[in-house]
């Protein structure tokens, strides 16, 4: 699909006057502005957007899963280490420089040019700050990190926020309007070119810039991508008044995504500090694995799942059947993924990667369903902000903080990388706990109803873990390859086998609401 036309702005427009809208006050596509009906629904579109999300991220995530395993083989673990380290910082600036923008403006009932212009003027000064301030610290953060020479990689990856306004401005847009479609698009095609532009840097001697300099070019290439197809178009507007609004209410979404990503991040700058950087490589890699599906979540449940809770908020009805359905669904999609993969590891590890890298396997497993309790506490998280409850999701994020802090020096001082990760999961209950009755106060709801929805998807993933527990002792003489296609193929089966007993209507209420 080509991008939409370009939508001409008309510079004469008083300042404040809202942009053409389409249904329930979400700015319409280039195409269909001032077509009075005709549009589709928001349901068609919301249904339209989440296949479209869910189809882009399993290629997306595939090629990602099937680079790093190729760039495992190819580069060494301190590679994969420095470049997480670079991650840490970069992460935790662009948190703080979108300022809360992308929700206030998705939040918006009326969007005007002088908003959209004035946040990415703004946004662009804070880009340019965040890089020029990466420059002159290169120094500091060489001795910050300890580790000699990543304040250069760090610098060089942190031109990507001089991007970051036409990303922002327009993903705002195309998730107002539901056409997320557009955005993952262009994500599945840039995924696939990063992990092909990584594998031949790699092959040619790159080292850990065959990780980075393709991490860059696609930042930029998605991001004017979606600016073209946004159907906006930037002026020279800018007025304090008209921002104050979205200042207000970003600061504390600001804070909280700022709490956050270092509640999630802080765990990687600890174990890089205090066990160095090939603990942090195996850490990462684990990671990288258990986090797969809760970045899939990310990209999919939550472009859609958070202005699905803001058009709900005020029928706590509505809301509360829409935050279990969700929770369910991912239930039966999340639960299994995470005790086969916890169950694979060993063999999965044996047949792919080299042997440097089988100390990952026993983090992995042990992180496995504390990755599945940050899937969980996210939805929790959206229907929150949803509900305008920001300031409560900045003290459980500062809560979050605090126990991983906690978690992972207790668990470096008892037992190394295995400590950490064990103390890293164990902090995470507590806080997910505050996260998931929150949000189902919020919708009139209680944990009680919230444990409901997913006893189904636990107890056919237990049927599926005895099933494919067995299997493996009667094959544990074999192959890995062998065994992980033998257990993988098994454990499929076993689990539709078991949903189709205990939950026998789910496949046909997930197509008529898709049909709906």
């Amino acid at each position: 699909m080509a991008p939409d036309a370009p939508l001409p702005i008309d510079s004469s427009r008083a300042e404040g006057a809202p942009l053409p809208l389409g249904d329930g006050g979400v700015a319409a596509p280039a195409g269909e502005r001032g077509r009075a009906t005709g549009q589709p629904s928001l349901h068609s579109r919301a249904v339209t957007s989440f296949s479209w999300s869910v189809a882009a991220k399993i290629i997306s995530q595939g090629a990602t899963f099937i680079g790093t395993l190729m760039l495992a083989r190819i580069l060494p673990v301190a590679d994969f280490g420095l470049f997480a380290m670079g991650q840490v910082y970069l992460g935790f600036l662009q948190q703080f420089l979108d300022a809360g923008f992308l929700q206030a403006l998705i939040q918006r009932p009326k969007l005007t040019q002088a908003e959209l212009a004035g946040s990415f003027w703004l946004l662009l000064v804070g880009g340019f700050v965040g890089f020029g301030g990466s420059v002159l610290a290169r120094p500091l953060l060489d001795s910050l990190f300890g580790t000699p020479g990543i304040g250069l990689i760090i610098v060089v990856q942190s031109s990507i926020l001089l991007f970051l306004p036409f990303r922002t401005i327009a993903q705002a847009i195309l998730s107002r309007d539901v056409r997320i479609e557009e955005l993952s698009k262009r994500e599945v095609v840039l995924s696939v070119l990063r992990v092909g532009a990584s594998i031949w840097l790699a092959l040619h001697g790159a080292g850990v810039w065959s990780l980075i300099l393709p991490q860059i070019g696609v930042e930029m290439a998605f991001s004017l991508s979606c600016y073209r197809c946004a159907g906006w178009r930037l002026t020279g507007e800018f007025s304090w008044s008209t921002l104050r609004p979205l200042m207000s209410f970003g600061v504390n979404i600001t804070a909280s995504r700022i709490l956050w990503f270092a509640a999630n991040r802080a765990d990687q700058f600890l174990v890089g500090r205090l066990l160095g950087p090939n603990a942090l490589g195996l850490y990462s890699l684990a990671w990288q694995f258990a986090g797969a599906l809760p970045q899939f979540a990310s990209a999919t449940l939550s472009r859609v799942a958070f202005p699905l809770f803001a058009r709900l908020q005020e029928d706590a009805a509505r809301l509360r059947g829409a935050f279990l359905a969700l929770t369910r669904y991912t239930g039966f999609v999340a639960v299994p993924a995470f005790a086969g993969l916890a169950m694979l590891a060993p063999d999965l590890f044996a047949a792919l990667l080299k042997p440097t890298w089988r100390s990952a396997v026993l983090p992995l497993q042990v992180l496995c369903p504390f990755a599945l309790l940050n899937i969980l506490m996210s939805l929790g998280a959206f229907l929150i902000n949803a509900r305008g409850r920001t300031g409560r999701n900045l003290i459980f994020n500062f809560l979050s903080l605090l126990m991983t802090v906690i978690g992972v020096s207790v668990g470096a001082k008892l037992g190394g990388l295995t400590g950490v990760t064990v103390m890293v999961g164990l902090s995470s209950i507590p806080v997910a706990f505050l996260f998931i009755r929150s949000a189902m106060t919020e919708c009139g709801g209680t944990v009680g109803q919230w444990a409901a929805v997913l006893a189904r998807p636990v107890l056919a993933t237990l049927a599926m873990c005895a099933g494919v527990t067995v299997i493996g002792l009667l094959l544990r003489a074999r192959g890995p390859v062998l065994r992980l296609a033998s257990m993988g193929s098994s454990g499929i089966i076993l689990y539709v086998g078991a949903v189709l007993v205990l939950a026998p209507g789910i496949f046909a209420e997930i197509r008529n609401r898709h049909a709906g």
